[in-house]
């Protein structure tokens, strides 16, 4: 016999509700959660989602309760077949806020209290004050007096008439001049001596007897002033350049949250983990083609603004992303600038064709080129530690930061700013003279055509041009010195502002400079100034025949 088909009981006992949290969808869930600033994990299931909500829900309750009356009543309702209560958010909002409503109303009565007895026992002191006591034990029964008055207690709950009141005061001119400022600033005013010399002096109500350091609009404002401090050193604790970076790089990565829908903005950053930073990596390869040195310092600026918003390090223990990124090292082609160095004898050739052209520079611009050449070769001087990249720029040289010795034997020139010194403690370049090019008396020379000008010590050591007294730009010595170089036919494709400290390094080794020395002129604090010297193809062949000889 052939047995009867069961039929599918269906196990849901109530009918459908949306409003149930557990029928909500992922994304209402995350909107949700996003409204009551809680993170969450991107990539959550929809059941940790649930749980969440509902402990961030417990935990707002929790805290509007707190600031009921201990009395409050909570909902009684008789439960639903779902476990949620019958009664409405509205009708349990409603009732907290009246609550929160009465208790106000009951401190709001008992700092009318406070103000009615602290005016009129001001009053009351005063006016025994006027007449003079007959003796030492009416002065002191009449203090006791006004001590008793202050101590004695108050209803709580209504203001009535009393004889504390202000003398010819009513009920009604009492509560229409009483405020909640006023009242504040009442408390907040010194207590009266309690002394017991009959001399003392008895403090007027007003601003002048007000206690300022226990006031807390004072600790307020000393706030405020110590977020403005923190700001400002979170601003100087890196450059303006690598802050900048470091917000592109912010920028990039919220850009791309959004993209993958998680709301956040550069102040309010979410939790992320390490496969977040892995997809974000290869979206910087992969769509937007950046470069690997680009992507690092993207990174870093990530951790940067995590670290300054008390979020912790997310580039900690991710070595699954450190793997990623030398993955896309390995991918990427990596093209490095060629850039050829400006030698002695090169740097000769230029300030000899630079003096005895005609019409391609102006007379003052022949001296100052000749002038900056001859200061940034020998003194190692790196692009950016004698122009400016933008306007507004405060690191440029000035005229004072020159010093010439009364021999003329040399020159010292005082950096500002540089790479090396991040905290702007200064650096002093000392530069010789020489019998070839004789850079001291070139800058002399040079420095008495600008103070002839009317040139103070405080203007720019290196100006754009004649008639604009403003800092040289990059751009425009980058300019001059390209068309110096095709003046004297070699090509410029390669050259660039660095070329000068590369070809001071190349100069020097190839003279036999010893390694500790030439660190010191560069004022390089490790080995790297090795890739800087370029050796002569003339170099490597004596070495090799001098190896076949041996």
């Amino acid at each position: 016999m052939m047995a009867t088909k069961r039929g599918r009981k269906s196990n849901r006992t109530v009918p459908y509700d949306p409003e149930f949290v557990e029928n909500w969808t992922i994304a209402r869930l995350q909107q949700e959660l996003h409204l009551l600033n809680v993170p969450y994990r991107s990539g959550s299931k929809r059941m940790e989602l649930v749980k969440k909500l509902k402990e961030a829900q417990a935990a707002l309750r929790g805290a509007v309760s707190q600031h009921a009356p201990s009395d409050a009543i909570a909902s009684h309702d008789a439960p639903r077949q779902d476990g949620r209560q019958t009664g409405s958010p509205e009708r349990a909002d409603s009732t907290s806020l009246r609550n929160m409503i009465s208790s106000l109303a009951d401190s709001v009565n008992t700092l009318q209290n406070c103000y009615c007895r602290l005016e009129n026992s001001v009053l009351t002191l005063t006016q025994s004050r006027s007449v003079q006591p007959t003796s030492a034990a009416a002065a002191g029964s009449s203090r006791q007096m006004a001590t008793d008055g202050i101590r004695a207690p108050t209803p709580t709950t209504h203001v009535a008439y009393s004889p504390l009141m202000h003398p010819g005061s009513t009920l009604a001119a009492v509560t229409e001049e009483f405020t909640l400022d006023s009242a504040y600033r009442k408390l907040q005013e010194e207590s009266i001596p309690s002394g017991d010399s009959a001399d003392v002096q008895i403090q007027t109500a007003g601003t002048s007897s007000r206690c300022t350091t226990n006031s807390m609009s004072a600790y307020g404002l000393i706030d405020d002033e110590l977020n403005t401090a923190v700001d400002s050193l979170w601003n100087h604790a890196l450059s303006e350049k690598t802050l900048a970076t470091y917000k592109s790089g912010l920028n990039c990565f919220v850009t791309f949250l959004v993209m993958r829908g998680i709301a956040c903005a550069a102040n309010s950053l979410p939790i992320v983990d390490e496969d977040l930073l892995i997809f974000f990596v290869t979206y910087c390869q992969e769509a937007l083609c950046l470069k690997f040195d680009t992507i690092k310092l993207y990174l870093a600026g990530i951790r940067f603004h995590y670290i300054k918003l008390n979020l912790g390090d997310p580039l900690a223990n991710t070595m699954r992303l450190n793997y990623i990124l030398r993955g896309i090292k390995r991918t990427q082609v990596n093209f490095s600038n060629k850039r050829l160095p400006i030698t002695f004898k090169l740097l000769n050739h230029m300030c000899i064709t630079i003096s005895s052209s005609q019409g391609l520079f102006e007379p003052f611009v022949k001296k100052m080129l000749c002038c900056i050449f001859q200061t940034a070769f020998y003194g190692f001087l790196r692009c950016g530690e004698f122009t400016c990249r933008k306007l507004g720029d405060q690191s440029y040289l000035r005229l004072s930061d020159v010093h010439v010795l009364p021999d003329k034997s040399s020159f010292i020139l005082y950096l500002r700013s540089s790479k090396m010194d991040p905290f702007g403690k200064g650096v002093h370049i000392r530069i010789f003279d020489n019998e070839v090019l004789h850079p001291v008396l070139t800058m002399v020379n040079y420095l008495k055509v600008r103070h002839s000008l009317g040139a103070t010590p405080t203007c720019p050591l290196f100006i754009e041009d004649l008639f604009k007294s403003k800092p040289l730009m990059r751009h425009t010595f980058i300019s001059y010195l390209k068309a110096c170089l095709s003046l004297i036919g070699v090509n410029s494709k390669d050259f660039n502002g660095h070329s000068f400290r590369i070809g001071a390094a190349t100069s020097a080794a190839a003279a036999g400079v010893q390694d500790v020395v030439i660190k010191v002129l560069g004022r390089w604090s490790s080995d790297c100034f090795i890739r800087y010297i370029h050796t002569n193809p003339a170099t490597l062949q004596s070495a090799q025949l001098n190896m076949t000889v041996s």
